[in-house]
């Protein structure tokens, strides 16, 4: 939908996210974002989301800690003398868990949430079967749990990412603009942020609108 101005106005589900930013809601990563909403009536202790890089998995660990209160963890910092101290917390979300080099302390720590009714939330880059789980309790408790993929953002979610970005730094672009850009940039969030943040300068530096030119010239 297209407003008299030429802005463009996208028919997104807009979700707040307990005092985070707003994210959208789209076919690229709508099937992670259910299984989040269904938190605490989850099929077990554990969920698993995969998906590429940039393609908003951070973002949903976010969304998910603000509503938990939810520790946040990168595989280093999961050790067996941390294990009781996480379980204690209820709810641990563990990024990039296709990384992880001891694979003992996340298995004591499945066990104790499991044990006292907590939950894990589990993201990495390929799908479980995939992530290198050499130790069989482990790896059969991780693939019983449910898993949602993520796609990299789909052109309808980069240009309301987009248009966001923009409004947020008081500029104004048409959808022209925003079609050029999503058909060219890489389709992750951080591309989107650098192509935003490259052309307000961009805009600003030379005292002129966001046009299709400026936005040829700034890729």
């Amino acid at each position: 939908m297209t407003a008299a101005s030429g802005q463009l106005i996208l028919d997104l589900p807009q979700r707040t996210a307990q005092g985070w930013s707003d994210f959208l809601v789209t076919g690229s990563n709508e099937e992670a974002v259910a299984w989040l909403d269904r938190w605490p009536e989850w099929p077990g202790p554990a969920l698993c989301l995969h998906g590429p890089e940039g393609a908003g998995k951070s973002h949903l660990l976010h969304v998910w800690r603000a509503r938990t209160k939810a520790v946040a963890l990168e595989p280093e910092q999961l050790t067996v003398e941390a294990v009781p101290e996480l379980a204690a917390m209820g709810a641990v979300a563990l990024d990039n868990a296709d990384r992880l080099v001891q694979q003992e302390p996340l298995f004591h720590l499945y066990n104790l949430l499991a044990e006292h009714g907590g939950f894990l939330l589990l993201a990495g880059r390929k799908p479980p079967r995939q992530w290198p789980l050499t130790l069989p309790d482990l790896r059969s408790r991780i693939l019983a749990a449910p898993s949602a993929g993520i796609q990299p953002p789909d052109d309808q979610l980069l240009m309301a990412v987009m248009a966001k970005m923009f409004a947020d730094r008081q500029v104004r672009v048409g959808q022209d603009v925003l079609f050029f850009l999503a058909a060219r940039i890489e389709r992750s969030f951080s591309a989107a942020e650098r192509a935003v943040a490259q052309l307000d300068h961009d805009s600003l530096s030379g005292q002129r609108p966001i046009t299709i030119r400026s936005a040829r010239a700034a890729l």
